[in-house]
């Protein structure tokens, strides 16, 4: 599953199987550890594809009608 983000996923809980957020943000749950913070990883850890959050994607602030629109030369 490694390869949907590249094959170099530094391990840590955030991204861990074993661990579940806490509430507050920099802190796990860790089934094997208990209360962790986000960046530790330990010997269990299991690569989560779902536990992944996407980068948010760029934001085109000013698109002009002439950019979508085909020139056709008959």
């Amino acid at each position: 599953m490694e390869e949907l983000f590249g094959n170099r996923i530094p391990p840590a809980c955030r991204y861990c199987e074993h661990a579940y957020p806490a509430e507050t943000e920099d802190l796990r749950i860790c089934t094997k550890k208990g209360l962790v913070k986000e960046d530790f990883s330990c010997r269990a850890f299991r690569y989560d594809p779902l536990m992944r959050v996407p980068r948010r994607p760029l934001e085109v602030t000013h698109l002009e009608s002439e950019e979508f629109s085909l020139f056709i030369d008959l």
